[in-house]
């Protein structure tokens, strides 16, 4: 179970990873508008829907390593709780344990 864990953890911080790069190239390119689409960061690894939401509110999210951006009923309540809901996508925090470690590992702001 813990490397179960430890693999959700491990797929998100990739799918956040990859949208801290599709930030990053908006930003060098002067493309940022008022939203911004990402990946689904859900555990698993080969979900390819996205997301869009206002740039301010990724922002926000991000500056909690534990928390992540999925898709409705991308959750998986083993390792991550639901904390917010915004229709078209939620947001969920890592539950304490071997997930959250690797999130907290794994998050390039921190």
């Amino acid at each position: 179970m813990e490397e179960r864990e430890r693999q959700v953890g491990r797929n998100e911080a990739l799918f956040r990873e990859v949208n801290e790069r599709i930030e990053r190239v908006s930003n060098a390119f002067q493309v940022t508008t008022e939203t911004i689409e990402i990946l689904c960061e859900c555990g698993n690894a080969s979900c390819g829907e996205r997301i869009e939401l206002p740039l301010p509110e990724y922002e926000r999210v991000r500056q909690v390593s534990t928390l992540f951006f999925v898709r409705p009923e991308h959750e998986q309540l083993d390792v991550e709780d639901i904390v917010e809901q915004h229709g078209s996508y939620d947001v969920v925090r890592k539950k304490p344990g071997p997930a959250a470690e690797v999130a907290r590992e794994l998050d390039e702001r921190n």
